[in-house]
């Protein structure tokens, strides 16, 4: 603080005096700068100026925010440019004038000729501290509302600018009065802020809540037989970047709601929220909505919950249920603590009624109070949460637009639009539509769309105000208050349910009107109401429609409640609605759900009391995490918690319906329905507490399936997960899941769980699939679709890997994998999207029954949601892939097919993974990707089991490979658990054991250091200037004057205009100076560029790399700038060389994932990407070049690579691996055995090459099988290098080596297998490709006795085809010399006679394999065609397709993990002489690719999350320890907090639904059709039969089977 207070001189009561005018100058000076604010937007906002409500509350809160901290509240819309650019620049405009001003001023009077007198007055009126004050808030405001440096402040004083947006419902009503009356609804806030949670996964840029409560404005003092007034209390907020909405969401909601000592609900400890004498207790509710914003941008105004009126007093007069009014009595009076024994009794006789009726369907309630028919003056508001969109409403017969309904909606409301987005517009329909009780708002509704009047777009109408609508509503008033005196009616509900006395209040009240409209001295307000209806009601005794207005005006009074309201408003609206509906008029003891397009839920607890609903499935759970608050009250409690299990109730959003909820008020138990909606069921819930109510859209006049039979256990269902508690790291708390819920998968396959019951009804529709192309009922071309998967973003990435390799296995097998988007894009509407640059249309996608897997994690993401029910009109055979049983997709499943009980008709696969609010994927894409493993092993099985199967596939994939590939699956969990640093089972393994996650982590703490280095940089920048110019001396000239060169002896010194320079030059060059002073600390690469940084993630399997990206991008999504990152990802053996070595510079950061090149397939392949690898390197600028890291398995450098980061292999050895590691072995024999000392030290060794010796065993160090080298002295090596390690390493590379090296030296403590170091362990992946070029050569050479040659020569081409040639003529002749009755079949006796001749070395066994599975036909004999296909086929292949049992103990078909020391081990011994081992190798090629795209790719991508999310961590723990906690984000977030996509994209959500609707009904009609045309055939067939029997000369050109073939087809 700035005083004269430290002035030479002053003395003790002049320091008091000049603080107190400073302190007191210092707060006006902020006061009146944030009353210009104020000032500015009042005289340019309407909307601000029509908000603006200047209660004491509010000013005291003004006052005390520009007073004390210094800032104020103002709304500004997102089209307000100008406005805003004024209302920020006026203040520290105004600010700065007055210091200016006040400064002049009081020079001016200083120097002036006044007497003394005045200057003394004047000097205690404006003293110097007044114009320092001054000073001080204008150089405050200059930084705040010119330069923008704003101060942390809540997150309602942040600058909020609004629109259509993306979206979920939410809230709890809070039935058990003890969640409010113990703890002051502290615990119901957590289960709340639990669910906004939960919600905000569906994307949340803003959201809000709105509850009800006791108006206290003193017009509350109400009868025994009156209804409550309440208000309600609107709480939203416009989300940061980096902020939490649902803790934002809470704040407000204690800001607006609780009272300020003890954050406790207001009403706590308020008679009207617990239990009273006469029961009349209001039920605590919050509704609440987040919001994605969609075709604008996240503003306050476009926040929900949405209101169009404000509230407004009207003349009402309150409705119950029709069996109150019929039975009512005053009930006898509670105790204090407890409701009477009377009432008690009275509330149990109702509980778990289950009826089809209202009054009739229960025991008569006798304690309800009947309210008698009188009016009172009731405040109106009605709220709305919406999400989906409002398209279309028809009027009068014709359908007009949002925009046409807006427009609307502020004529006859009279009242601005309060918002743009179309979910408001909803607001301002239930302002026209929910009437009940009121007759001027029964008159509007008449107006506007019973009465013809020009349509809402007509110009020339005008329609009446408000006013207006009063007068005329006091005439109805009139007329139904004397019938009721006249008649002695005791209930409004006698008229409401009597036709004849609905007509005759019409004709008193249209008497009325003709008396008030002949006559010819009318008071000027009526002559104004006769005006104004003129447009719309004629008064022509004849011709006239005043009996019409009076008789819809009559009706909307009595029939349109809230139910009724809503049911008018979405027969007539077009788009898709999850709707949740509450008004002041029936909050106290209704509200109202729909769902139309979009889904919503609803969950009952009655052990506590509580009910949760929301559009997210999984959020209604919340109430599972919480328990009834335990203690006591001053108050009782009037529900006695029932022992009965929480069940969730899924409203049909394809079809459309209502739910009303009716929780009764009074004693009056039963709901409160118009007469329209009677017929429909009443369902007792929570104990008879509460009512619901149904309305199916589709057909509302018949009654809905029993409501016991729709829902939901939530407890006590293992099928349901409850919602994981909270954890500071969710990103970690995912990672760490990884390698547990692996094995949970894994073990439920085994264990016959419900994926094992889904898989069996899987099976079952792919052999009915494939027995159909045997068939030959379905037609095979390129558009037929078998097997189509679907997703989208991840999920689709890992369902493509999936269909990759389910169509490697089965080359002619049709699979497919569409994005669900393009699938809703070419069918899920009328106008179809084309899919520009891919093969897909409506022609060229066959889908006439395809098996259908949608593979969605969240279950909730639109596209593939909406997909599983359209798929319904192409496929009856659908499955989804999915976190857990209960989500939206497997509802919508489970609702479409049988009893969602029967397990074995389950379409669910389930990782069990659960809600996983972080957004960045880790555990989802690593859990979908096992559990399509196991769906791949299952299809698979099925498929070549059968031999018709596998012909008609193609089929290439063999039982054995299964054997290896589940074996590798076993293997897998170990390696998972090495990266992670976890187990299995949740614990950390030990210290020794996590060489590999402790490396992945030094490399993420490494590229977090290039990342923060701009910001240390900064800080660093920031402490010197602050210090050297607050001392006075800079670096060099402190030292020069530290030396003795002083300025003030020799101040014309050249010397110190250079050192000053000098200094100039350091400030200027400051930051880059910093970070090469952090470089050099820590050990970075000095010459890389100085500027924000790139990761290039590349990786084989593009699963893998865009996976990572959307990972890493993600991890840095909130992250500020000066810490940002760019993220980028490409296919090194494809396009990442072409896409990103031009974007190369100094360093880049390049990751990239390296396949298990020691494996023969893949060993080109990582070739190729350790050659882009080298390319990326090899581009370099002033000796700099990116940093390359790789990770991968095969442990050998790379020569330009950072670092390499190599995995741990579990597997066993593949045959290629262990005979490369028996030649190494035998080489290394042969050289220490020849090896000679000169006498100079230098070694000589005899020159040695590899020949064929098939007769060595591996056990005695020598190479087993044919075709493998062994050693020969004085002929030249072919391409077999030894080099283990480039020669070329830097630190980092050192520090890789003694790693690994002690890493090697505890796995061989271990004795793992396969731990000892050998030399294919290190080989590059050039010396690999080498060494196995000559081990193949050498062995087709030993094979062909031609000998080897090193390239592809014209003759040895034309020497195979010729014996090719020659191979087919003697098959040929071999089958014609055997088949001696000339049959031209052979049996297995000829058969194995023939192939003798072919190969004499094959044994029995074999030749029961090979004619297994050449009898394609099944017929048990060859033909000419099967035996010639048979000698072509591969010895190696048909050793691979013999059989191999894959049952467990239990006959269950399962794949068991194979058992051999190496993989081959087995195929090896078994094989027949003449087969070379190395050829052998051949035959696992196959499962070589299967282990790398499903095991090996898995542990690459869990590595790289494991680095990243190192990175990740160190960035954002970075930025609140240097800021005190001022600064920070969270990682697991990012600014669009949308973790499930539930936009409707690419169509509108009405759209799709229209088009399933009508495309399931075709399905209907269609099966329909079928069925007629089966019986038909059935019975033509019969016909035919019977004709042919019964005819005794039956004419010879008369074919009956050729009749039967022909109507078959």
């Amino acid at each position: 603080m700035v005083s004269l207070s430290s002035l030479p001189g002053a003395n003790a009561a002049t320091k008091r005096k000049n603080n107190a005018i400073f302190f007191a100058s210092y707060l006006l000076s902020g006061f009146l700068h944030e009353l210009s604010h104020v000032a500015v937007a009042f005289a340019l906002l309407d909307s601000y100026r029509n908000s603006f409500h200047a209660s004491p509350r509010d000013l005291v809160d003004f006052i005390a925010r520009a007073l004390l901290g210094r800032f104020c509240l103002i709304e500004i819309e997102t089209d307000a440019d100008v406005a805003r650019v004024a209302v920020r620049h006026f203040g520290w405009l105004f600010s700065l004038a007055l210091a200016v001003w006040l400064h002049c001023w009081y020079r001016s009077r200083c120097f002036s000729v006044e007497p003394l007198a005045k200057k003394k007055s004047l000097s205690i009126a404006i003293e110097p501290t007044v114009i320092i004050a001054a000073y001080v808030t204008a150089f405050e405001a200059l930084s705040i509302d010119m330069l923008g440096f704003i101060p942390h402040f809540d997150q309602a004083a942040k600058e909020s600018s609004t629109i259509v947006y993306f979206c979920g419902n939410f809230g709890i009503l809070l039935i058990n009065s003890s969640w409010i009356n113990i703890d002051g609804g502290k615990r119901a806030l957590d289960m709340l802020e639990k669910m906004v949670e939960v919600t905000m996964m569906r994307g949340a840029q803003s959201g809000g809540v709105v509850t009800f409560e006791p108006d206290k404005s003193g017009r509350t003092v109400l009868s025994a037989s009156q209804s409550p007034i309440i208000r309600g209390v609107r709480s939203r907020v416009v989300n940061a970047k980096r902020t939490v909405l649902s803790k934002g969401v809470r704040s407000k909601i204690e800001k607006d709601n609780c009272s300020r000592m003890g954050n406790n609900l207001s009403g706590w400890s308020d008679p009207a929220f617990n239990p009273d004498s006469s029961g009349k207790r209001l039920v605590r509710g919050f509704f609440g909505h987040t919001r994605f914003a969609t075709s604008s941008k996240a503003t306050m105004s476009g926040t929900h919950p949405h209101q169009w009126s404000p509230r407004r007093f009207y003349t009402c007069f309150p409705f119950q249920s029709a069996a109150a009014v019929k039975y009512g009595k005053e009930p006898s009076r509670p105790t204090r603590t407890g409701l009477s024994d009377s009432f008690r009794s009275a509330r149990n006789s109702l509980r778990r009624v289950i009826g089809t009726g209202l009054a009739e369907s229960a025991t008569p309630m006798k304690n309800a109070i009947r309210l008698a028919p009188k009016s009172q003056s009731i405040g109106i508001e009605n709220f709305v949460t919406h999400n989906g969109d409002f398209e279309f409403y028809k009027i009068n017969g014709k359908y007009y637009d949002t925009e046409a309904i807006q427009q609307f909606l502020v004529k006859t409301l009279n009242v601005p639009m309060p918002a743009t987005v179309d979910s408001a517009a909803i607001a301002g329909m239930m302002d026209l539509l929910r009437v009940q009780g009121c007759f001027a708002l029964s008159a509007r509704y008449a107006v506007c769309f019973e009465m013809d009047g020009g349509g809402p777009m007509d110009p020339n109408v005008e329609y009446p105000v408000v006013w207006h609508y009063e007068e005329i509503g006091k005439m109805f008033e009139k007329a139904l208050n004397d019938m009721i005196d006249e008649k002695n009616i005791r209930s409004l509900e006698d008229i409401s349910s009597s036709d004849e006395l609905r007509e005759e209040l019409v004709n008193k009240v249209r008497s009325s009107f003709l008396e008030l409209g002949s006559s010819k001295t009318l008071h000027h307000r009526m002559e104004s109401v006769i005006y104004a209806l003129d447009d719309f009601v004629s008064f022509d005794i004849e011709k006239g429609n005043l009996g019409k207005f009076v008789k819809a005006t009559v009706d909307a009074f009595f029939d349109n409640d809230l139910l009724h309201s809503m049911r008018i408003f979405i027969e007539n609206a077009k788009g898709s609605f999850g709707l949740c509906v509450t008004t002041s008029m029936d909050a106290h003891r209704q509200v109202l759900f729909a769902a139309k397009g979009q889904t919503l839920s609803v969950a009952f607890y009655p052990r506590k009391g509580v009910i949760c609903y929301g559009s997210e499935q999984a959020a209604v759970k919340a109430g599972l995490n919480y328990e009834i608050p335990q203690g006591k009250s001053m108050f009782g409690t009037d529900i006695e918690c029932v022992d009965e299990n929480a069940v969730r109730l899924d409203l049909d959003d394809l079809g459309g319906e209502i739910c009303l909820l009716d929780w009764g008020y009074g004693g009056d138990e039963e709901p409160a329905v118009s007469p329209p909606n009677r017929n429909l069921a009443v369902y007792k819930v929570m104990g008879g507490a509460v009512n619901v109510i149904l309305l199916h859209q589709e057909n509302a006049m018949n009654k809905s399936s029993k409501l016991h039979t729709r829902l939901v256990e939530l407890e006590n269902n293992e099928f349901i997960k409850p919602l994981l508690d909270d954890c500071a790291d969710p990103v970690l708390k995912d990672i760490q899941d990884i390698p547990r819920i692996c094995a949970n998968i894994q073990e439920d396959w085994r264990d016959v769980g419900l994926n094992r019951m889904t898989a069996w009804h899987l099976g079952q529709c792919v052999k009915k699939r494939m027995q159909a192309h045997v068939d030959g009922l379905i037609e095979n071309h390129a558009s037929q679709v078998d097997i189509l998967v679907t997703g989208c973003e991840v999920s689709l990435w890992a369902a493509e890997q999936f269909v990759s390799d389910l169509q490697k296995c089965f080359p002619k097998l049709y699979v497919k994998s569409v994005s669900s988007n393009k699938l809703l894009g070419l069918f899920g509407q009328e106008l179809v999207m084309p899919s520009i640059g891919f093969p897909f249309t409506q022609k060229t996608l066959d889908m006439k029954d395809p098996i259908v897997i949608i593979v969605s994690h969240s279950g909730g993401t639109f596209a593939p949601l909406a997909c599983s029910n359209l798929m319904q009109s192409f496929s009856s055979s659908i499955f989804a892939v999915t976190s857990e049983w209960d989500t939206q997709v497997g509802k919508q499943l489970r609702s479409m097919y049988g009893d969602k009980n029967d397990l074995l008709t389950s379409r669910i696969f389930s990782t069990e993974v659960g809600v996983r609010p972080a957004e960045p994927c880790s555990v989802s894409v690593v859990a979908t990707h096992q559990l399509l493993t196991n769906i791949f092993e299952h299809i698979c099985m099925q498929i070549i089991s059968n031999p018709h199967f596998r012909s008609i596939t193609g089929s290439i994939i063999t039982e054995r490979d299964l054997q290896t590939l589940e074996r590798c699956n076993v293997e897998n969990i170990k390696s998972l658990e090495r990266i992670v640093g976890v187990d299995r089972k949740g614990n950390e393994v030990h210290q020794l054991l996590k060489q590999t996650e402790e490396e992945l982590r030094a490399a993420g703490d490494i590229w977090s250091e290039h990342i923060l280095e701009n910001a240390k940089a900064y800080i660093m920048s920031f402490v010197y200037i602050i210090v050297t110019v607050t001392i006075g001396y800079p670096l060099i000239s402190g030292i020069a004057y530290a030396a003795g060169l002083r300025g003030d002896k020799n101040p014309g010194d050249r010397i110190f205009y250079l050192l000053r320079f000098l200094d100039a030059l350091l400030y200027f060059w400051l930051p880059q100076i910093n970070i090469f002073i952090l470089r050099l600390f820590q050990g970075r690469n000095l010459r890389h560029r100085m500027v924000g940084r790139t990761v290039v993630i590349g990786d084989p399997c593009p699963w893998v790399a865009q996976s990572a990206e959307a990972f890493l991008s993600k991890i840095f999504a909130c992250s500020y700038s000066i810490a940002g990152l760019n993220v980028l990802s490409g296919n090194p053996a494809d396009h990442l060389v072409h896409r990103h070595t031009h974007r190369v510079v100094r360093g880049s950061l390049f990751v990239c994932g390296r396949p298990d090149g020691r494996l023969t397939a893949l060993t080109t392949l990582e070739a190729s990407t350790c050659l882009a690898v080298n390319q990326a390197s090899s581009i370099q600028s002033i000796g700099g070049t990116c940093e390359s890291i790789t990770i991968g398995h095969n442990m050998s450098e790379l020569p330009l690579s950072f670092k390499g980061i190599f995995l741990e292999t579990h597997r066993p050895q593949f045959l290629c691996e262990k005979l490369l590691d028996d030649v190494d072995t035998a080489e290394k024999k042969a050289r220490n055995k020849d090896m000679k000392l000169t006498a100079t030290g230098n070694l000589k060794t005899n020159r040695t090459t590899f020949s064929d010796s098939s007769e060595h065993d591996s056990s005695t160090g020598s190479v087993p099988g044919q075709g493998l080298p062994t050693i020969k002295e004085n002929e030249p090596k072919r391409g077999l290098s030894m080099r283990r390690f480039s020669s070329k390493k830097d630190v980092g590379d050192e520090l890789n080596v003694s790693k690994r090296k002690s890493v090697l030296r505890f796995r061989s403590k271990r004795g793992m297998p396969g731990d000892e170091l050998n030399t294919s362990k290190h080989r590059s992946s050039a010396s690999l490709l080498g060494a196995y070029s000559n081990m193949e050569k050498e062995a087709k050479s030993k094979a062909s006795k031609v000998g080897i040659h090193d390239t592809h020569h014209l003759d040895t081409v034309i020497a195979d085809l010729i014996k090719e040639t020659k191979g087919h003529d003697r098959a040929v002749e071999i089958f014609h010399s055997i088949d001696a009755d000339g049959s031209g079949e052979l049996d297995f006796e000829e058969f194995t006679v023939a192939y003798k001749k072919i190969n004499p070395d094959v044994s029995m066994v074999q030749l029961q394999a090979m004619f297994e599975e050449s009898d394609i036909d099944g017929s048990g004999t060859l033909d000419l065609e099967e035996f010639v296909e048979m000698s072509k086929m591969p010895q190696v292949d048909i050793l691979g397709k013999m059989s191999v049992t894959n049952r467990d103990d239990r006959g269950l078909m399962q794949v068991m993990p194979s058992t051999e020391r190496y993989f081959g081990e087995e195929l090896k011994k078994t094989a027949p002489k003449g087969v070379g081992a190395f050829v052998l190798s051949h035959s696992q090629h196959l499962a070589m690719e299967l282990y790398e795209s499903r095991f090996a790719s898995m542990q690459r991508f869990v590595a790289m999350t494991v680095m990243f999310h190192q990175m990740g961590t160190r960035v954002e723990s970075f930025f609140p320890k240097i800021s005190l906690g001022l600064l920070g984000y969270r990682m697991d977030r990012t600014h669009s907090i949308m973790r499930i996509a539930t936009t409707a994209s690419p169509v509108s959500g009405a759209d799709v639904r229209d088009r399933m609707v009508e495309l399931h009904l075709r399905f209907k009609v269609q099966k329909a059709v079928n069925v007629v045309n089966r019986h038909y055939r059935q019975w033509k067939r019969n016909s035919i039969r019977k004709v042919g029997s019964e005819d005794e000369t039956p004419d010879p050109s008369f074919d009956r089977n050729l009749v039967l073939d022909k109507e078959d087809k």
